[in-house]
């Protein structure tokens, strides 16, 4: 009583990391999507919030290596740290 669950769960869990949402202008579709890294499953998560969360893509590929961390810079490209290939990779369309 008095818990709810998560609008959103991996089973099993893909050992989430770094986490963003995307407000950039590059891609106007993704705007307001999550974006999170795993450190398990070597891809990145992005889901999107129409009401009800759904993981909508993974974005999987060799850069993709255990990715610890993933952020949106000024630009709106995407950035993220990928610590199984021991570097920083820039995602643009």
């Amino acid at each position: 009583p008095g818990m709810e669950q998560p609008a959103l769960y991996w089973d099993p869990s893909i050992a989430p990391s770094g986490m963003m949402v995307y407000s950039g202008k590059l891609w106007p579709e993704w705007q307001g999507d999550i974006f999170v890294g795993s450190l398990k499953f070597d891809m990145i998560s992005r889901v999107e919030d129409g009401g009800t969360m759904t993981e909508a893509e993974r974005i999987a590929g060799p850069e993709t290596i255990r990715v610890r961390d993933i952020r949106e810079a000024p630009d709106g490209s995407i950035w993220f740290l990928s610590v199984g290939n021991e570097a920083l990779y820039r995602m643009t369309p």
